[in-house]
């Protein structure tokens, strides 16, 4: 979809280049979402603003926003769209950890762990009190998760076999796995790389296991 990412680039005097450097990608990045190769994404959306310092939701061509006094016109949208209001929500969603998938455990997510970063809160997660976000940062659990992904965390849902979760042992442990089934004493998890494989963890070593909602990709 047409967009205004160039516009907004040109204002700043900014190369491909040093807009992605801004961003924390590529160039060629960079230019497939300017022409449109890319979905532009929510999260491409907050990344590029905080890098133009704008609002991210500028970055859409809506009937809100018509091209400044002076300004070429916006790119047309394809025939069959129109314009609509784009609502981000807010970046106050804390991102406590990065819980790192893989046999040998993942960096620990203590109870009282203050945020490590901020992120915007999707519409599935306004409103949900202790609502938080993590980092995945390999692919055990590919393709179901990947590395590099930032995962919603909905702590009020209940649990049921096949959703992703994420398990913090009692030893501040994070893990991200997918439920198989529980019994009264353990619980079976999943993993999918190197190779698909359960295996059972006793109850007794979990503190709380929540939902994973969504995943959000960052590259």
């Amino acid at each position: 979809m047409a967009n205004r990412i160039r516009e907004f680039r040109d204002r700043a005097g900014l190369s491909m280049q040093a807009l992605a450097d801004r961003v924390g990608t590529t160039a060629p990045q960079i230019n497939k979402l300017e022409k449109g190769e890319r979905r532009l994404t929510v999260d491409w959306m907050v990344r590029i603003g905080r890098a133009l310092a704008i609002d991210p939701a500028q970055l859409m061509i809506t009937d809100h926003n018509a091209a400044p006094a002076g300004a070429p016109p916006h790119p047309a949208l394809p025939a069959g769209l129109k314009a609509v209001s784009v609502d981000i929500g807010q970046t106050d969603l804390p991102v406590l950890g990065r819980a790192q998938g893989g046999k040998n455990g993942v960096l620990s997510i203590p109870a009282e762990q203050p945020p490590i970063d901020w992120t915007y809160r999707p519409p599935q997660l306004r409103g949900v009190p202790d609502a938080f976000a993590v980092f995945a940062y390999d692919d055990s659990m590919h393709p179901m998760y990947k590395h590099g992904q930032m995962l919603w965390i909905h702590p009020h849902l209940p649990v049921k076999s096949g959703d992703g979760v994420l398990v913090i042992k009692h030893s501040d442990e994070a893990i991200i796995k997918e439920l198989v089934r529980r019994t009264g004493t353990d619980v079976v998890l999943r993993q999918y790389q190197p190779e698909m494989h359960e295996f059972m963890l006793s109850l007794s070593e979990i503190r709380v296991m929540f939902r994973i909602i969504g995943a959000l990709d960052l590259r």
